[in-house]
């Protein structure tokens, strides 16, 4: 027992001293569920996962399988890039594991999620504004106590006043949307590869972005 409580103990240490020599940590919000895979509210994962692939980097699951995870390296720089695998709503309690075990600065930490009070197809980087509403980024300052980290927010729109926002987020694109949308992740990630030279430029970047046609 007390061989295996070693062996356990170095394990984690070895592990923590990986995820410490990150520069950078991206999170994408979503819900993991496979009902909800193709669903607005996962428009995070899409760009988090657009981002692994672009990088050459292949995700795997934390110890505890609360989160997912790659490493990218890009311009020798390290990126720790997460994927929650627990609700939306409880994302705060994943990215706290990630944390506990890297010496990261928030400024460093940026989440990927949607946002229904943006025009549909716009992009805004900010850092340390308020939730919105939106339960998995309230989750995480609820951890944290801190909204000292960059949120890239997806437009989404506001649906019409029938239609329950809850409901919405949680609905998929229509037909129609879905050419926009698969712009939009990759200029998302184009505005995370700002990041890693220059935060202020990303910022700009993001601010920039425009749909061409008006869906």
């Amino acid at each position: 027992m007390l061989k295996e409580g070693l062996f356990l103990q170095k394990s984690q240490q070895n592990r923590k001293r990986l995820l410490n020599k990150n520069d950078f940590l991206f999170i994408g919000l979503w819900n993991p569920d496979n009902i909800y895979q193709d669903t607005r509210h996962n428009i995070g994962s899409k760009v988090i996962n657009l981002f692994a692939e672009k990088t050459g980097s292949k995700f795997t699951i934390s110890d505890d399988g609360s989160y997912e995870q790659s490493i990218s390296k890009i311009n020798g720089k390290s990126i720790l890039v997460v994927k929650p695998m627990v609700s939306m709503n409880n994302s705060g309690v994943a990215i706290k594991k990630v944390l506990n075990d890297t010496d990261l600065g928030y400024e460093d930490i940026c989440v990927v999620h949607d946002d229904i009070d943006l025009p549909f197809g716009r992009l805004r980087l900010k850092i340390g504004s308020s939730d919105g509403g939106h339960k998995g980024v309230r989750s995480i300052d609820n951890e944290l106590g801190s909204q000292s980290y960059y949120r890239l927010k997806l437009g989404l729109g506001r649906p019409r006043k029938s239609i329950d926002p809850a409901d919405y987020v949680l609905s998929p694109f229509l037909k129609e949307e879905i050419e926009e949308i698969d712009f939009l992740v990759v200029d998302s990630v184009g505005v995370l590869l700002a990041f890693l030279l220059n935060k202020e430029n990303a910022i700009k970047k993001a601010s920039e972005r425009r749909i061409i046609d008006v869906v």
